[in-house]
């Protein structure tokens, strides 16, 4: 079973399990305040059989609307949240950015992938993490929407790693470099430094000195460490 396929079962098995639990505390909550299935069917607009279906978890296919407004009929209070749980599936566009970045990495780094960002559990975790000399957080965004709550995300994920660095990796569309213009005034005191700077110490295997902003697509050249060919000075 494919990566894909595994994580629609674990979504759909963790959602009939919330939707049991939460028509259990409807049940509960009903029977609490002395109140009928024909009561809470006639003030939510469903049929009391509709209602005692979810009330013995035979449907599980409940909207949030429905869940939250049979919820306050009840006299309760829905709160719905999520919480990262580990890395979201990437599509074609995602995987190619990140190859191209890697393609551009010297071997001198130790490359992480899917680099957990805090203790075991936490879920949230670096698309790539270099280390040595220093530990760089990478993050790679194929369509730029909001670059300000990116910064912070970023600067959360950064102190919770202990990192030193962190890089963002943006696709080199033409919308990407517009919102790229617009906003970067911005975010450039976090990412000051820019593609070439970011480029040249990948591929020399040095800390580049601070956080930046890397653009990348199949045009961006490869450059490589330059290798001194002089030779030694014989000892005096």
């Amino acid at each position: 079973m494919g990566s894909r396929d595994d994580r629609r079962t674990i979504g759909r098995l963790k959602g009939e399990r919330l939707a049991r639990q939460l028509t259990s505390e409807w049940r509960d909550l009903r029977l609490g305040a002395g109140v009928s299935q024909s009561a809470v069917s006639s003030a939510v607009g469903i049929s009391r059989s509709a209602y005692a279906r979810l009330e013995r978890g035979e449907a599980t296919e409940i909207g949030v609307v429905r869940a939250a407004v049979i919820t306050a009929a009840l006299g309760g209070d829905l709160s719905v949240k999520l919480y990262p749980a580990g890395p979201p599936i990437r599509d074609a566009g995602h995987v190619a950015l990140l190859s191209m970045l890697d393609a551009r990495v010297s071997g001198r780094w130790r490359v992480t992938h899917e680099a957990p960002v805090g203790p075991s559990g936490d879920g949230r975790a670096w698309d790539r993490r270099l280390d040595r000399p220093v530990s760089i957080g990478v993050e790679a965004e194929v369509a730029l929407h909001d670059l300000q709550a990116l910064e912070r995300r970023m600067q959360r994920k950064k102190q919770d790693s202990g990192v030193t660095r962190m890089i963002v990796v943006v696709r080199g569309t033409r919308r990407n470099r517009e919102v790229m213009r617009e906003l970067l005034p911005s975010v450039r005191g976090t990412f000051p430094l820019g593609s070439r700077e970011l480029l040249k110490a990948l591929a020399d295997g040095r800390d580049p000195g601070a956080d930046g902003l890397l653009i990348l697509d199949a045009r961006t050249p490869r450059l490589t460490a330059r290798v001194s060919m002089r030779p030694a000075r014989a000892p005096v």
